[in-house]
């Protein structure tokens, strides 16, 4: 089993279920040396405990992006006395967050200016300096 915390995914389809709530999300990783940007899609997400609280009260949008924690897992099992592994891996989310910076510019705030002490009124078209 694998933890991660705090990655970043973007959220396709939510389903909400008494005890859990089964999310289709996808995430994705850029390749440092060629720029390339490789996406993953993951179906069959089981959001638990507090991740799936927050849904029912708060909601989870389609096309939102979030940051998760959770585990994933595709450890083997033992069927008819003979060891086998899942077809695809089970992936649990335990919370969520939005990102700081979501419905908010990238860049810093503009720096303050101080008013200066130039008459916008005077007639004369002369430079203050």
């Amino acid at each position: 089993m694998i933890y991660f915390r705090e990655q970043y995914v973007t959220i396709w389809k939510v389903e909400e279920k008494e005890n859990y709530s089964v999310v289709t999300m996808s995430s994705g990783r850029k390749n440092k040396e060629t720029g390339e940007w490789f996406n993953s899609n993951w179906s069959f997400v089981r959001f638990v405990g507090e991740a799936h609280k927050k849904i029912q009260s708060d909601g989870l949008e389609e096309r939102a992006r979030i940051q998760v924690n959770g585990a994933f897992n595709w450890e083997p099992y033992i069927k008819e006395g003979e060891r086998t592994w899942a077809k695809n891996p089970s992936i649990v989310v335990f919370g969520f967050t939005y990102p700081e910076n979501v419905g908010q510019p990238y860049m810093d705030t503009p720096p303050v200016v101080e008013e200066d002490d130039f008459d916008d009124d005077n007639d004369n078209d002369e430079m203050p300096f």
